[in-house]
């Protein structure tokens, strides 16, 4: 098939963050054999205005869009996060390509989902690192919704912290310091007896890149710690970047979390007493810890690498 993928892909960051979705959802659509033509919305809306800004070449950016379809005449529209792309520009395509597909796919929190509601009478298809059972609660229109899993990618994720012998660091934790996780994350920088380092809180701790991969690398065990840890199924795609890269990764018991690792495959914790004394003992305890971590790796690339998903997603959208 012909597809258009309308997402972010980060193209001014110049390569930092080539670890996201966009681009491993890209990736297995194309080992799937599709065509892929990457429309980055964001930063064409940017070159199509004088000031550079995104909401002032959005009318133009659109327009290019209706153009790129015209040119491509693709079966399916696969929309990222595109809060700029109309509701008219959808409907434009439906009107004159009825045979070709729209679907969305979503992987953050439903915090600010505006732009949404009214696009999903226009969509096939609707994918989120949510449970459908929670989400499809917050429209009122309705189409076919569908979980997606967090995934990873084999050209992406290459290392095996597991396999290596000299880290820089016992734990590591990479997020910001909002509201929701500076009480418990301080927490875990008085512990004792562990080399914790935190990254990502400021902006002069950011890191990304090659240098994020390698920190994973050089990292024994990571905490995968949400804004939201009491909804089913929905984690941040923390927890594929540190699985798929082989470390021992503590996540909090989400809901239904363990219908995609289980326990053998990730550390779940209930609270941090729980946490602190399961990685004092895992810290302490190599075999184990590298047991667990490997599994998760494997469950990893086995059940959600790109490829397979994209396999999975397109045959839920042109399912009748």
């Amino acid at each position: 098939m012909k597809i258009i993928h309308v997402a972010n892909f980060s193209e001014s960051k110049n390569g930092a963050v080539y670890y996201a979705i966009d681009r491993k959802l890209s990736n297995g659509l194309i080992r799937n054999g599709h065509f892929v033509y990457d429309f980055s919305y964001r930063e064409m809306a940017k070159s199509l205005n004088t000031f550079n800004r995104k909401k002032a070449g959005a009318k133009k950016m659109n327009q290019a869009l209706l153009e790129c379809v015209d040119n491509i005449k693709p079966e399916l529209i696969l929309l990222g996060h595109s809060e700029l792309i109309y509701d008219e520009t959808l409907s434009t395509i439906k009107k004159k390509y009825p045979s070709s597909k729209i679907a969305m796919w979503w992987v953050d929190p439903f915090d600010n989902i505006s732009h949404i509601h009214s696009r999903i009478p226009l969509l096939d298809a609707f994918f989120a690192t949510t449970d459908p059972d929670y989400y499809h609660a917050l429209f009122l229109e309705k189409t076919k919704f569908f979980y997606l899993p967090n995934v990873c990618d084999d050209s992406i994720e290459q290392n095996k912290s597991f396999e290596n012998t000299e880290y820089l660091y016992d734990l590591i934790f990479i997020g910001r310091n909002d509201k929701k996780r500076k009480p418990f994350i301080d927490k875990i920088n008085h512990l004792e007896n562990i080399k914790f380092k935190q990254f990502g809180h400021t902006k002069n701790n950011l890191i990304v890149g090659t240098e994020y991969m390698d920190l994973l690398y050089t990292s024994k065990m990571a905490i995968n710690y949400s804004r939201y840890n009491n909804i089913s199924l929905y984690s941040s795609d923390r927890i594929i970047q540190l699985t798929a890269q082989g470390l021992l990764t503590f996540t909090p018991e989400i809901p239904n979390m363990e219908q995609l690792f289980s326990k053998d495959e990730v550390v779940y914790f209930k609270n941090f007493d729980d946490l602190k004394y399961k990685l004092k003992y895992y810290n302490m305890h190599d075999e184990e810890r590298i047991k667990i971590a490997k599994a998760g790796y494997e469950k990893a690339h086995k059940e959600y690498n790109s490829t397979l998903v994209t396999k999975q997603m397109l045959v839920k959208i042109f399912k009748d």
